[in-house]
């Protein structure tokens, strides 16, 4: 393989919006000797050898199962894949390290694909406000936790960023290319421009065309769609939770109505300051890019956003 994209989320980071837009551009990204697998493609595709990996644990087998079958279904050289799923599960910090078996994932991605060149793009969000988001999409997909069941074995350790993007490094070959980008940039550059700054990131050199509602994509669940959702879980069978959830998704999102209210103000507070040296060290990662062609955004000025408040 001559050039492996891998858009490799987090999740709730605007991956959805991207991802309508690979599919939308897909014949440009063709032009120019490019495959495009976005998530739902990639699981089909890999018959759900990569899925029951992440969900069930057990052999990284089936992790190479999955990248040999994408491997011998391509008809190009190159590839972009995107899936927020790729690395690991949504929650994948309850249980340990955000994304704990991405060098695994990555290096089994090189040995079977060996790629000349590779780019890893991931945009990252404030661990206060992606902990609620990921809670939020448990609950929209099934569960029927509490968020203060959801939260008790997370720990301010297990949501570090640099650590992420440290292991990301050291798990690709010498001379690929890392981009780590603030998802909050997306309210200073509006829903195209992010778009075309992460086509501009993949190096693929492909202008995007929109041909679907860019201010409309993946809205979140509202503090009753929370509550709806919580109890229909618990009492519906998996065809009707999915009819509840079109609803909710409809009818219901924080587009509409109040947010729910998760983490209190001095629970953002005492997690933000354990993470500050932490975040301290991501923006670091992140400005420095800014030399190679990175958007100039506020939010890569000055200190880091992810601070706690006054500091």
């Amino acid at each position: 393989m001559k050039h492996l994209v891998l858009h490799v989320g987090a999740h709730k980071t605007g991956t959805t919006l991207v991802q309508k837009a690979l599919q939308t551009n897909r014949e440009a990204f063709a032009a120019r000797g490019y495959d495009v697998l976005i998530r739902n493609e990639y699981e089909n595709l890999t018959e759900g050898y990569h899925s029951r990996w992440r969900r069930q644990g057990g052999s990284l087998g089936n992790v190479t199962k999955a990248f040999e079958m994408v491997r011998d279904a391509a008809t190009h050289d190159s590839l972009v894949i995107s899936h927020e799923d790729l690395l690991a599960s949504v929650h994948s910090f309850r249980t340990g390290p955000l994304y704990a078996p991405a060098d695994n994932v990555l290096r089994i991605a090189h040995k079977v694909l060996e790629p000349e060149r590779t780019t890893v793009l991931l945009y990252v969000r404030r661990q206060d406000r992606f902990v609620e988001s990921s809670y939020l999409q448990t609950v929209r997909v099934g569960s029927t936790k509490s968020f203060a069941e959801f939260m008790k074995p997370v720990t301010t350790e297990n949501l570090r960023w640099d650590s992420l993007v440290d292991k990301i490094k050291d798990s690709i070959p010498a001379g690929s290319e890392v981009r780590v980008n603030y998802f909050e940039g997306i309210k200073e550059l509006r829903s195209r421009p992010f778009v075309r700054e992460f086509f501009q990131q993949t190096g693929v050199g492909v202008d995007p065309k929109f041909a679907f509602n860019t201010e409309a994509v993946n809205r979140g669940y509202s503090d009753a769609a929370l509550k709806l959702a919580l109890v229909g879980n618990g009492e519906l069978e998996s065809e009707d939770r999915r009819k509840l959830r079109l609803f909710l998704d409809a009818n219901f999102s924080n587009v509409t109505h109040p947010s729910p209210l998760l983490l209190t103000k001095e629970q953002r507070e005492e997690m933000l300051s354990a993470l500050a040296p932490s975040n301290k060290a991501l923006h670091e990662m992140i400005t420095s890019g800014l030399s190679k062609g990175a958007v100039d955004l506020e939010v890569n000025r000055g200190e880091s956003p992810y601070l706690p408040s006054g500091k």
